[in-house]
């Protein structure tokens, strides 16, 4: 678990860095990919049930988000998988639900069982109604390696021809991001911490 953890963090900063994002300021808005949209609510919805599966477990060795940036991480997590289902549609590749559920139990069977599963959530950021999603991101990552690999890319340049198709979706389909989760940073290409939370974070226990 731990290492898919590891893996897909290093996947997700990488893409999500080079995302065209503008600012919203309407107060029920979110994040919006394309004509889909998901709600500061349902945002806030992910961060809340974070924070309670934390108080179930032991964290006390855990570097955990917080604050604005525990919020800023669900949202941007919402997007990335949105866009990876665009880029598969188009490319046509398959991740099915027994995909899924296959991966799933190797990694429950990896971390020691259903009843360890929490605490790897926990430690990983998901929330748990996110876990299938986060299962699906890995292995669409995966199929766009193997996508890439096979039209001429080398291991070495294969992860910058993902980063391509994900940078040119996101400029396809149009990102919009609610100005309260941050600031788009054209030097970096990050969100940067904002001021403007207007309440959007619910600060850890």
């Amino acid at each position: 678990m731990f290492n898919q953890v590891n893996k897909f963090k290093k996947f997700f900063a990488g893409l999500i860095a080079l995302m065209v994002l503008t600012g919203c300021s309407q107060v029920g808005s979110g994040v919006s990919i394309g004509d889909s949209e998901i709600s500061s609510a349902q945002i806030q919805k992910y961060v809340d049930e974070i924070l309670t599966e934390r108080s179930k477990v032991d964290t006390s060795q855990m570097q955990l988000d917080a604050g604005a940036v525990l919020i800023r991480t669900q949202a941007q997590f919402q997007i990335i998988s949105a866009i990876l289902d665009q880029i598969i549609a188009d490319k046509k590749i398959s991740v099915t639900p027994a995909d899924v559920a296959a991966r799933r139990a190797a990694i429950v069977n990896q971390v020691g069982g259903e009843d360890q599963m929490p605490k790897a959530l926990v430690a990983a950021g998901l929330a748990p109604s996110n876990f299938d999603k986060y299962l699906k991101i890995i292995l669409i990552s995966e199929r766009l390696n193997e996508l890439v690999l096979a039209e001429g890319a080398t291991e070495q340049t294969a992860g910058d021809a993902v980063t391509k198709l994900v940078t040119d979706a996101a400029n396809k389909l149009g990102v919009t991001v609610n100005s309260r989760y941050g600031k788009w940073n054209e030097l970096t290409a990050t969100i940067d911490d904002a001021d403007n939370t207007d309440g959007a974070v619910t600060p850890a226990p």
